[in-house]
Parts: C-alpha cells; sequence; structure tokens
C-alpha cells in the first residue's frame, strides 16, 4: 500500500488476495485469524485467533438490546431478565476468545513469521482494557466534580465534621482495599501453580466485596433522597459498587477458565485483563473513602 486509495491505484488486488498473494494466504492455525498490527507504523506483531460464528454472540446481542429498550418503558424485571441472558451469553462467547499459544510462529508470507498468541501491553485486549479504564476514571471524575460543585454553591447540606460517620469502618474498608493489590500481584506470579493462584484470587474477591460492604455500611444512617449531599455520596458509592460487581464478575469468570485448565503462565489474558479492572476498583476505592471520609473533615 503506498497511498491512501489502494483499491483504484491497483484494481487487481481483489484477484490478488484471492489467489493467496500477500500476508496471511492461509490459515496456519486452522481457525478464523487477522494480523494484529502496530498503531503507529502498521508493522504485523502476532496472528489473533477469532472466534468462529455462534449463536451465543446472538443472544448476547438480543439480551443486551431487550435490557436497554425494555428499561425506557419502564418493565425493570423483563429488563432484568435479559441482562441475564445478555451476561450469560457473553460468558460463553467469551470463553472461545482466549485459546492460548495452540500453534508454533506462523509464516503470514514475505519471510515474516508472527506469533499465533500474545499477552501484556503487546495485547490488544490488554489495551482494550486501558482504554476502558481511561472512560470509567472520566466517569468516576465527572461524579467527584459533582459531588465538590454541590459543596461550592450549596454548603448548608454539608455535615459538620462531628456529625460524619466515624473513622472506623472507612479505614478497615481501605484496609481490605489495599490488601487486595498484593492478592492480585501475587496471583499473576503464580499463575503457573494453580492453587495458589486460584487462593489469590479468591482472597482478593472476598477482600474487595468485605470493602465496599463497609464502605456502604458506613453511610448506613445517611438516605440519598433527604439532601444533595447525600444523593452526591450515594452516587459515588453506587458507582463504586458497579465497578466491585463487574471485577468480581470478572474474577469468578477468570477462577472457572483456571479450573477446566484454560489459565497459565502463557496463557495469561484474561488473567491480565482482570488484574487490570482489579487494581483500577481497588484503587477508586481508596478514592471514594479519601474524598468521602477525609475531605469534609478538611474543607
Amino acid at each position: 500500500m503506498n497511498g491512501r486509495e489502494p483499491l483504484w491505484e491497483r484494481p487487481t488486488l481483489c484477484e490478488e488476495i484471492e489467489a493467496g498473494h500477500w500476508y496471511l494466504p492461509d490459515a496456519p492455525t486452522g481457525r478464523r485469524e487477522t494480523i494484529v498490527t502496530h498503531p503507529v507504523d502498521a508493522r504485523p506483531q502476532y496472528i489473533l485467533q477469532l472466534p468462529g460464528p455462534a449463536w451465543s454472540s446472538f443472544i448476547a446481542a438480543l439480551g443486551t438490546a431487550a435490557f436497554f429498550l425494555l428499561l425506557t418503558v419502564k418493565l425493570v424485571v423483563p429488563a432484568l431478565a435479559g441482562g441475564i441472558v445478555a451476561i450469560a451469553a457473553i460468558w460463553r462467547w467469551a470463553w472461545t476468545t482466549d485459546p492460548g499459544a495452540t500453534h508454533p510462529p506462523a509464516d503470514i508470507g514475505g519471510g515474516i513469521r508472527l506469533p499465533v498468541y500474545a499477552s501484556g501491553p503487546v495485547s490488544h485486549a490488554w489495551w482494550a482494557t486501558v482504554v476502558l479504564l481511561l472512560v470509567m476514571g472520566s466517569m468516576f471524575l465527572s461524579a467527584v466534580f459533582a459531588y465538590l460543585f454541590l459543596w461550592t454553591v450549596s454548603p448548608e447540606y454539608w455535615p459538620a465534621a462531628d456529625a460524619l460517620p466515624g473513622l472506623g469502618m472507612p479505614a478497615l474498608a481501605a484496609a481490605l482495599f489495599v490488601a487486595s493489590v498484593p492478592c492480585a500481584q501475587y496471583a499473576s506470579k503464580r499463575l503457573d501453580r494453580k492453587r495458589a493462584s486460584r487462593i489469590a484470587i479468591v482472597a482478593g474477591l472476598v477482600t474487595l466485596l468485605a470493602a465496599f460492604a463497609l464502605a456502604l455500611r458506613a453511610h448506613g444512617a445517611l438516605s440519598p433522597a433527604e439532601s444533595g449531599y447525600g444523593a452526591a455520596v450515594y452516587a459515588l458509592l453506587s458507582l463504586l459498587g458497579f465497578y466491585v460487581a463487574a471485577t468480581a464478575t470478572m474474577q469468578l469468570y477468570t477462577l472457572a477458565r483456571s479450573w477446566y485448565g484454560l489459565l497459565d503462565a502463557a496463557r495469561r489474558v484474561t488473567f491480565d485483563n482482570t488484574r487490570l479492572m482489579w487494581l483500577y476498583t481497588a484503587a477508586q476505592g481508596l478514592l471514594t473513602l479519601a474524598l468521602l471520609h477525609g475531605y469534609p473533615r478538611l474543607a
């Protein structure tokens, strides 16, 4: 490709591709494949094995559409059913998306041999998760802005320092959020030892859930309907709860793959994505606690 209009500049390109010219003329792994390239210079990096046709992706799309569309007409129970169906179908579809290095490095043409699997920052899944975390961070910052803006325009709704919840439960919640981080790091280093990594993942799951429960319990006497302050507090806690639930779902999914022998030190893309989400959620939990319990005492 030497220009912006390759089909016009090379009218025989389609025929050449059909004849097996250029990169990846066949399917060396016997699966649906494509080439992942560098985002800057388009240099081929590895062969990505894709899932084949399946009903699970179609059912996931139907469940997702039902969830959002039914909520617009306030059919909450059917919407929840659609959401459950969507999550189950997505889980089933995702089960086929991390096949591992099922084939030795393959020749894609032009004397270039590429691996058929990649993990870490080279993987497209790693970067997709990072982009998702940036979006999540922007949502969190928006909630933080709303919380602080409300304090500037309606400080009368803010409780006095002596009326705030005690620091005991928030401190314990913060300690649990911190404790979940070494669990993630330990599991990452022990994926070749199944039992040790599973224990670490379960420990991280329990600490995250317990930390959020304590963070929520600390504001148990506050009602989101009583004041703008209560609404802002529960908006931040609800956002954190959603991320904790999403992380817990990913941890359970990762555990399931480990139990079925689909996770190890080399075949680790699923765990790497879960770990990124895990660490982000712990960090947001700490920031949320600092904002809700530290800022009002210092302001």
